[in-house]
């Protein structure tokens, strides 16, 4: 094994070091009401105390929302519909009891304790990378990825879904069925699930996608015990009509291909074009791996492609960055480990350029780009070998 060159292990520390560096400032307001009231755990905090005083069955009544959210929160005008599954709300129930403020820098401690269990989960599969230098570089590289920090921050709920993802790559080989009933514990995030779940129908992976489809059902028939059905109506409903509303500024936000476009001015014809052929080349070069490298390239496309996403939601993407430069460590491919590492500290920009998310996207089609072709040669010289 080739030794590792000293300006890689200073770069390895140097590049951590400074994404966390650049988060301190932020950290620091974490305690300030305004962070507070500007964040998004008022979307979560308000259902769940809805749950708690017996109000299951107006969750999605978005009069009833602002009106609980004026009361327990602020009068600010700045309610927001709940548009996720009344399975989720219920997790925030125990939250409600605490003032709202303290609710937020509690759910960031129990976002931290996520991120800890995430890394633990990741540890086993990241070990060249722990072997490069200090033991501190892996958690650091995690938490300095700029989606992750921000997700916390912003009193977002992604860290879950990187949970499950985790906890179903670790399953797939063995457990295919239980990784994708893992995968539909998700389902508050189903526009990130959903071309997850449309690759591996491609790829013929039905026992993950029985899995996901069992999960799912579960998690829906849980959501419609918990609120009723008329409910879980008014919510279907309510997605529709959101679907409808076209927001500039909202869109610009959105760091995927969708956001892109729109900054650019480019049309719902060159958007589709340009995702279709993302997923016809992912189905194509996918067919040929292994379970574990199908579903890293799956969410890798997910985050690039679906039509809905924020900035909190490109978290996902910290497990199969961290893997890819793990992997390319162990093959002494540097120019791979710096290409990975450009794009996962290619979000940190977004500190201080707020209003241009969308830009993320080229960070991640870059690394969309450099695995896709990675994996499509090691698929040519795997099948010589196997005729």
């Amino acid at each position: 094994m080739k030794p590792i060159p000293y300006y890689v292990l200073a770069v390895a520390m140097a590049v951590p070091a400074a994404l966390v560096g650049v988060q301190i400032p932020s950290w620091l307001s974490l305690r300030s009401e305004t962070l507070a009231l500007q964040s998004d755990l008022r979307v979560f905090y308000t259902p769940g105390y809805m749950l708690r005083t017996g109000q299951r069955r107006d969750i999605y009544n978005f009069a009833a929302i602002r009106r609980n959210q004026d009361e327990k929160i602020a009068s600010d005008n700045a309610a927001v519909p709940f548009l996720h599954p009344a399975y989720e709300a219920a997790v925030f129930v125990p939250l409600s009891f605490l003032s709202y403020r303290t609710a937020y820098l509690v759910w960031a401690g129990v976002n931290l304790a996520i991120l800890g269990l995430i890394y633990f989960l990741l540890s086993p599969c990241l070990s060249d990378l722990s072997l490069l230098g200090p033991q501190w570089i892996p958690p650091a590289l995690l938490l300095g990825f700029m989606p992750v920090a921000f997700t916390i921050l912003a009193g977002q709920d992604s860290l879950f879904l990187l949970l499950i993802l985790v906890m179903a790559y670790r399953l797939i080989v063995t457990h295919e069925l239980q990784a994708g009933i893992l995968l539909g514990l998700g389902m508050f995030r189903f526009q990130v699930l959903l071309p997850i779940v449309v690759l591996f129908l491609l790829w013929r992976g039905l026992k993950f996608v029985a899995g996901w489809t069992i999960g799912s059902a579960v998690i829906l028939g849980i959501s419609a015990t918990i609120t009723g059905i008329a409910a879980q109506v008014q919510y279907a409903n309510l997605l529709r009509q959101m679907s409808g509303i076209s927001i500039w500024l909202l869109i610009r936000r959105m760091p995927n291909l969708r956001g892109l476009c729109s900054a650019f001015g480019l049309g719902i014809i060159p958007l589709g074009l340009v995702s279709l052929s993302i997923f016809v080349v992912a189905a194509v070069v996918g067919a040929r791996q292994d379970a574990r490298h199908k579903l890293l390239l799956a969410v890798s496309v997910s985050a690039l492609a679906t039509y809905y996403l924020f900035l909190h939601d490109v978290s996902v993407l910290a497990m199969p960055l961290l893997l890819a430069i793990n992997e390319a460590i162990a093959g002494r491919d540097w120019v791979r480990a710096a290409l990975v590492s450009a794009s996962l500290s290619g979000f940190a920009i977004f500190w201080f350029a707020r209003d241009s998310f969308y830009l993320g996207a080229l960070f991640t089609l870059l690394f969309v780009g450099i695995e896709t072709a990675r994996l499509w040669k090691k698929g040519r010289d795997i099948q010589p070998r196997l005729s």
